[in-house]
């Protein structure tokens, strides 16, 4: 499995300088062959001395590099796996200055029974503030959470994210903090997978979905305010599968449902209810109650659901 760590470093014109970094956001858009477009912008502040360029460090060489300031494309060298790039005047102390790299990492996604698994790490020199990292899925991939034989389970996202998002096409995964310190490694873990891939494999995936287990859902859902249902819907509708969409939508509709009136609505055998009765259980997006000689089945209210 490749692990990608990302290192940031100022060149100072002087021996004594200090600075930090502002609104620091990386967004990782990998493709269907396993390479990566990386968008990285941020602010520097210079407290003390001078700096004339900014080297960027990179654990794979990089390539269509392109970086830029306020003013347009900034000249940038490759040495190794490392992008230098001159600053279009020196920072002086107590300016501030905006820049944002765009390039491709090769190969950057490995692969784990079938299914694809993006790793990355990054670890500030100085102190970042406001600091934010993105991964944006290839069109038609899902999360995936799988659980292999008895107590084994791989959680698809690490760690818990701010927020997971659509744009009506990709899934978009969002950490936020507002904080790292100086060599604070901040790594993130995606596993997901393609509707073609997953007829490829062969598998029935056993949970698929925002996988931390309920946990993660339940908080993501949590955060979520009334005003973004629709939004919500559409998530879910890209995170779960086709069988568990009947049930979601059932529920959407009617907030709660005997587990016998999805039987009889769906044709699907009580068997069939059962498992993904208990797979949207598990995922924290239903409640189920003992109701004589069946189940209640409520809709949770972070899905938009009384329960």
């Amino acid at each position: 499995m490749k692990f990608i760590i990302l290192f940031l470093l100022l060149i100072p014109v002087a021996a004594a300088q200090e600075y930090h970094f502002r609104d620091y956001t990386i967004s990782i858009a990998p493709d269907y062959q396993g390479n990566a477009v990386e968008e990285v912008s941020f602010t520097v502040v210079n407290l003390k001395g001078n700096i004339s360029a900014v080297e960027y460090a990179i654990a794979a060489m990089p390539s269509q590099v392109r970086v830029y300031d306020d003013e347009g494309e900034l000249e940038v060298f490759i040495e190794d796996s490392t992008l230098v790039v001159p600053l279009r005047k020196k920072l002086q102390a107590g300016e501030s200055q905006r820049l944002r790299f765009v390039f491709t990492l090769p190969e950057v996604v490995s692969s784990y029974r079938g299914d694809n698994i993006l790793t990355m790490s990054y670890v500030p020199e100085v102190r970042v503030v406001n600091f934010t990292f993105m991964v944006k899925l290839p069109k038609g991939s899902i999360l995936v959470s799988e659980q292999r034989g008895a107590g084994e389970a791989i959680a698809a996202v690490y760690p818990t994210p701010e927020r997971i998002l659509t744009d009506g096409e990709h899934i978009i995964v969002r950490w936020k903090k507002w904080e790292l310190l100086p060599r604070e490694s901040f790594r993130i873990f995606v596993m997901y997978t393609t509707v073609e891939q997953e007829k490829r494999s062969g598998y029935a995936l056993a949970l698929v979905g925002l996988a931390l287990g309920a946990a993660l859902t339940y908080a993501y859902f949590a955060y979520q305010k009334k005003k973004q249902g629709v939004e919500q819907s559409k998530v879910v509708k890209l995170v779960l599968r086709e069988d568990e969409q009947k049930i979601y939508d059932l529920l959407a509709e009617k907030g709660e449902i005997l587990q016998e009136e999805i039987v009889k609505q769906t044709g699907f055998s009580k068997a069939k209810v059962s498992k993904l009765v208990r797979n949207l259980e598990e995922k924290g997006i239903i409640k189920k109650e003992p109701y004589r000689k069946t189940n209640r089945l409520i809709l949770k209210k972070e899905f938009g659901g009384k329960g």
